[in-house]
């Protein structure tokens, strides 16, 4: 352990020196040899270019050029001071809406494993479940449109990019401006609003591989000066490439936006998605070796199991399994800009949704029949929350210094009803398997025993008070802090219609959650960053929290990371690199005196090293590339049994993840290809560490012939046919395995 611990700081030193001293050496002879007059950044001080003089990054200056450098755009996911993402003392992915298009993804899901550093998975029960910097599930908050959705792993889906503006990831510690549950970072949903550039259509028409459709188009219409409104709609289906997985799934979102003066702007949207899955596939169980047809060494159990390349078509669902969802969100945004440099914003958002899960979820091979045992799951929700948020902002002076600060209030209320049912069903032969019928009805027969049979309810209201401040302490160097005060009341009640128990319980919290980081200006386009943050998580999911566990106190994260943010070669090259350390502490453990008693105590951490590139090398050729190792830990941690899984690495966490991505866009033809490779590290399914899944690497490529009025594309995906797992599936043994080998065309309209 000691050994990697050192071996991550000599990496992560070494990078950082990499990275900073040829960027600042590029930047500094460009700087002498010319001022760049058109790449100034958009907030240098307004007075820099007097005289000639290099502008500095963390002043204002107003442009009136091309599009801002990815990093000088605003980052609203990790500040609400307007801070550019060169600005801002994290590491901040996003991925806009030409990026997407350009590489083909189609979902949420596609997307975030587009993000360096990031792994998504097609998990049934979460579809879009993340993993990054050594956490996963519930420590990511996710966003939309800026405003957290409660419960993140509950309210996750495989949304159809199409809707969406841009998505940006967060990395690190993010409790500071979102509360608890962001111990790793927030994922950002930013859906396309309106706007008055002037009348536009798009649409796309998408058929490939599986049966797989996509339908989508995008209507933005001024109505004058004042109004803009925008209509997105999207469908898209697939019979799935494992036996009996059809599903589909429908976004729309009708939006306006309103300037009735010069100083107000008001927005709102209404957003609509749905998704069917007929028999959802949970995942592919392990065999003995003996019993295996064609096994794989895709996965290595520490009891001689395996995973059969056979059944990576298999589908062990019942027929009559059913999961859908539906939910609606209303947003509305006013701007109020109230005076110079001084600006107030409300938000509200309604969400309403309804799920359900009538499955055959977890199949366990047993040694006796040789057939698989099967469970089955009635699932259902039913959850509604609001968030309110006000914010004042002013960027002034103080002391002859910028300053930038935000204060403001949120109050969220959610309820979320849910109905859970556990039983079994008949067994099936693994190679040949009649999958049948199940018995959903909800009677004690089909879901016997304590505990099989519930009904939850739950509240929960959020009160929060928050503030921000950026201040430049020279025209070089910026500081930037944050505190969040919440007051989480939590009620739960807990109904078993088998036994008829009842339970009900409240409880309290009050976690207070900082940051203090800062920013310098080593060169013009060159800068390093450093910041310190703490964050809070529940021991599980606050809308599901148990009784057991009700008397838990919030688990406590803090973190530490610096970097470096540089362009170069002109701007034409962006370059990053950050190294980080994170540490959970009170995460919940058994007594080592008592096997028996939870207790809090465990602690879990990850440090790690990340490096980015961006490089548009000439006119035509652009690449993209990342790599992320990360040290991953359970520093104490003891389960049931007094089982000691201290140094183990969590499920779900690939240590080593890297991406590499290239465009060649011809003069001569209207043509561009791409391709690309995506490699996921080996990763561990339980905490035992028994289950260890191969690394894997996915290739794909792409073709695409430029129209008058847009273009049509050929994708290959997985061109290698690899077998590979996104994530574990209904238990820690069975695996989601990634789609095998597929083509998609597209035409995409632009008018």
């Amino acid at each position: 352990m000691a050994a990697r611990l050192g071996a991550t700081r000599w990496i992560a030193g070494a990078a950082l020196a990499a990275f900073a001293l040829p960027a600042a050496l590029a930047q500094t002879g460009a700087a002498r040899a010319a001022p760049d007059q058109d790449a100034i950044d958009p907030i240098a001080p307004a007075d820099a270019s007097a005289g000639g003089a290099t502008p500095k990054l963390l002043d204002k200056v107003t442009v009136e050029s091309a599009a801002a450098a990815p990093w000088d755009r605003p980052a609203p996911t990790a500040s609400r001071l307007g801070l550019s993402a060169r600005e801002t003392p994290a590491t901040v992915e996003t991925l806009t809406q030409e990026q997407i298009q350009a590489r083909g993804l189609r979902g949420s899901v596609e997307v975030l494993n587009a993000a360096p550093g990031v792994l998504a998975g097609q998990l049934p029960s979460s579809p879009g479940m993340a993993s990054m910097r050594g956490f996963s599930g519930g420590a990511i908050a996710l966003l939309y449109d800026g405003v957290r959705q409660s419960a993140a792993p509950l309210v996750t889906r495989d949304f159809d990019s199409w809707s969406f503006e841009r998505i940006e990831v967060l990395k690190g510690p993010a409790s500071v401006l979102y509360g608890e549950g962001a111990l790793a970072g927030a994922i950002n949903l930013v859906p396309k609003r309106p706007d008055f550039d002037g009348r536009a259509f798009s649409g796309l028409v998408g058929f490939g591989s599986f049966g797989s459709q996509r339908y989508a188009v995008d209507f933005n219409e001024p109505v004058g000066e004042r109004l803009a409104l925008r209509a997105i709609a999207s469908h898209r289906r697939s019979d799935g490439y494992v036996d009996g997985t059809a599903s589909e799934a429908t976004s729309a979102t009708v939006a306006a936006r309103w300037r009735p003066s010069d100083a107000v702007e008001v927005d709102v949207a209404l957003d609509h998605f749905e998704d069917d899955y007929d028999t959802a596939y949970w995942g592919t169980p392990l065999v003995p070796a003996a019993l295996a047809r064609d096994p794989a060494s895709l996965v290595r159990s520490a009891d001689g199991r395996v995973l059969d390349r056979s059944l990576r078509r298999r589908n062990y669902n019942v027929d009559n399994g059913l999961q859908d969802s539906r939910g609606d969100w209303l947003r509305t945004r006013v701007g109020w800009q109230i005076g110079e440099g001084l600006r107030f914003s409300n938000e509200f958002s309604y969400y309403d949704a309804k799920r359900r899960w009538w499955n055959s979820e977890t199949y366990a091979f047993n040694p006796r029949t040789s057939l698989l045992d099967r469970g089955t799951t009635r699932i259902e929700h039913d959850h509604r929350f609001w968030v309110e948020r006000a914010t004042l902002s002013l960027d002034g002076d103080w002391g002859g210094r910028r300053n930038r600060a935000a204060i403001g209030a949120e109050v969220s209320d959610g309820d979320f009803a849910v109905m859970r049912r556990f039983g079994t069903t008949t067994a099936v032969d693994p190679f040949a398997p009649r999958r049948g019928s199940a018995g959903f009805a909800d009677t004690a027969a089909n879901f016997p025993g304590a505990g099989n049979r519930a009904d939850f309810d739950s509240r929960t209201r959020v009160y929060s008070v928050f503030a921000e401040d950026a201040l430049n302490l020279s025209e070089r160097w910026l500081l930037l802090a944050g505190l969040r005060y919440d007051r989480i009341e939590l009620e739960r009640r807990i109904v078993d219609r088998n036994t008829g128990a009842r339970s009900r319980f409240e409880r309290n919290y009050e976690p207070l959650s900082w940051r203090v980081g800062t920013v310098y200006d080593l060169a013009p386009k060159t800068q390093l960053y450093a910041q310190y943050s703490t964050s809070v998580a529940p021991v599980g999911s606050l809308p599901l929290l148990s009784l057991a566990n009700s008397r838990f106190e919030l688990t406590q994260g803090r973190s530490a990371e610096a970097g470096i943010k540089s362009s170069v070669w002109d701007g034409r090259v962006d370059l990053g690199a950050s190294a980080y350390w994170i540490e959970q502490d009170d995460i919940v453990t058994r007594d080592p005196n008592n096997a028996n008693l939870s207790v809090q105590g465990g602690t879990q951490s990850s440090r790690g090293v990340e490096l980015s590139a961006a490089a548009s090398l000439t006119r035509a050729l652009r690449v993209d590339a990342s790599v992320a190792a990360l040290d991953a830990r359970f520093d104490k941690l003891r389960e049931a049994g007094g089982a000691d899984r201290a140094g183990n690495v969590p499920p779900n966490v690939p240590e080593r993840l890297a991406q590499l991505h290239a465009s060649y866009r011809f003069d001569a033809l209207p043509l561009t290809v791409g391709a690309g490779a995506r490699y996921v590290g080996p990763w561990y399914a339980d905490n035992a560490n028994r289950l260890r899944v191969a690394g894997s690497t996915v290739w794909d490529a792409s073709v695409a012939y430029r129209l008058p009025f847009g273009e049509i594309a050929l994708y290959g995906r997985n061109l290698g046919d690899a077998l590979y797992a996104d994530w574990t599936g209904g238990a820690a043994d069975q695996f989601v395995l990634g789609a095998p080998r597929s083509v998609e065309l597209t035409l995409r309209v632009n008018l």
